[in-house]
């Protein structure tokens, strides 16, 4: 290729990138996980797909030992024979027969992108120590849609290195979306079977969804979650009796013998049969508070709750998981969790002073009174609708006050205001308009 040839061809891969970057602007990124169906597998397959996580160790393992006396952009990833350790720390040399060209450089590669992550936590004045060697490699990068990966059709598939085609489940998940693009894929090892994780770009849904109406909800240790309309739940997922046993049974067992590595293998499958059952019950709250057109919620404290003295009750709960996927979600509002949204009356706009968790019904001395976590849902929703402009003057808790209570407003907060609560930190009041900004922090 002469260098006027390579010119061109790396000119029309940079337009072809800008091209899908500006494609993908329209379309909403989304996995799917479908599993193999190993029942249809047989023997060499089966050992195809061992050895494909062994190499990948192997080779992972090799890039480090080569990282020490030499740059990591120098590794040669065509190579075919690796040196690493056995368990019992004995230099061997293995040869490469079932990983693929791209699924070596995808190894590689993954070590370059932790490198990078490793030097800009340093620059950011962070601790971090260095690469480890693995004893075991559990997720393989697929490269290339098509090329690393293509389907048959939406029941079979074929991967790079296998001669025949593999049976999958779960693809109809995506199967029939008009206009889904594929991208990579993960070859999963995890204890219960191996899978796919697909990456997918779809056209941004056009239709617009008629949503119910807007809510707030309040996370707690009582009750999970409480909704404003008066809704309920809780949610408790306890660990099995099986995984129990199972804890058990590797105290009885000696280390490194073959009976504990089958021991820790079954409490492997234990705990993530007990994660799927965790992803679900969230899944199914999520998919139940997105009806809705919009959600507000606090920004609790939720690893906090789980170092006190409730570890055992946040533990068994699902907020964690409800609070990161809300959060990523367009039409979810997060409210500081400086906010009163206990203390502050809706009514009169005084904060109550003295409030223990005891008291599970909110009672103010205006006449005012609601359930406890109903009370915080619903000043949720007011707090997040605070503003500053209008002739009257709005609040920080979204309703209309004239100009002298906005100073019995600020009065009020001053006298409970310290750094584990909340503090007024500006007000401005100016003329015939009465403006009021407040911010907690």
């Amino acid at each position: 290729m002469t260098e006027e040839e390579r010119l061109a061809k790396n000119n029309r891969i940079r337009e072809q990138g800008r091209l899908t970057r500006e494609k993908r602007k329209t379309q909403a990124c989304k996995v799917y996980r479908v599993k193999i169906d190993v029942s249809h597998l047989n023997s060499q397959q089966l050992l195809h797909l061992k050895m494909l996580f062994v190499e990948a160790k192997w080779l992972y393992n090799d890039a480090l030992t080569f990282m020490k006396a030499h740059d990591i952009n120098e590794y040669d990833t065509k190579t075919r024979t690796v040196h690493c350790l056995d368990k019992d720390h004995n230099p061997v040399t293995h040869e490469l027969e079932y990983l693929g060209s791209q699924m070596r450089q995808s190894v590689i590669q993954g070590i370059k992108h932790n490198m990078k992550s490793l030097a800009s936590l340093r620059e950011h004045d962070r601790k971090t120590g260095s690469l480890k060697y693995k004893s075991e490699y559990v997720s393989i990068n697929l490269q290339q849609a098509w090329k690393t990966y293509k389907f048959y059709d939406a029941r079979h598939i074929r991967i790079q290195g296998f001669k025949k085609g593999i049976r999958i489940i779960g693809a109809n998940q995506f199967w029939n979306i008009p206009g889904i693009e594929l991208a990579n894929a993960k070859l999963l090892n995890l204890p219960d079977g191996y899978y796919l994780a697909i990456t997918t770009y779809q056209p941004k849904g056009c239709e617009q969804k008629k949503y119910k109406p807007e809510i707030g909800i309040d996370m707690g240790i009582k009750t999970s979650i409480t909704v404003s309309d008066g809704r309920k739940i809780n949610v408790f997922v306890e660990e099995s009796e099986h995984l129990k046993k199972c804890q058990r049974l590797i105290a009885r067992r000696k280390k490194g013998s073959s009976n504990r590595y089958k021991a820790v293998k079954l409490l492997r499958k234990a705990y993530q049969k007990l994660s799927s059952r965790k992803k679900d019950t969230a899944n199914k709250i999520m998919h139940e508070l997105l009806e809705h057109e919009k959600v507000y919620m606090q920004d609790e404290n939720i690893s906090g709750w789980h170092k006190g003295l409730f570890g055992r009750t946040v533990q068994h709960s699902v907020l964690g998981l409800v609070k990161a996927k809300l959060i990523k979600n367009e039409r979810v509002t997060v409210l500081l969790l400086s906010a009163p949204t206990t203390k502050y009356c809706p009514e009169c706009s005084k904060l109550k002073k003295n409030i223990t968790l005891s008291d599970r019904v909110y009672e103010c001395p205006c006449g005012y009174q609601e359930d406890r976590d109903i009370h915080a849902a619903r000043n949720i929703i007011l707090l997040s609708k605070k503003d500053t402009c209008g002739t009257q003057g709005i609040n920080a808790f979204g309703e209309n006050v004239r100009q002298h209570e906005l100073q019995d407003l600020c009065c009020s907060l001053e006298e409970l205001g310290s750094p584990s609560f909340c503090r007024l930190h500006a007000v401005g009041i100016n003329g015939g308009s009465s403006h009021v900004h407040i911010k907690f922090r």
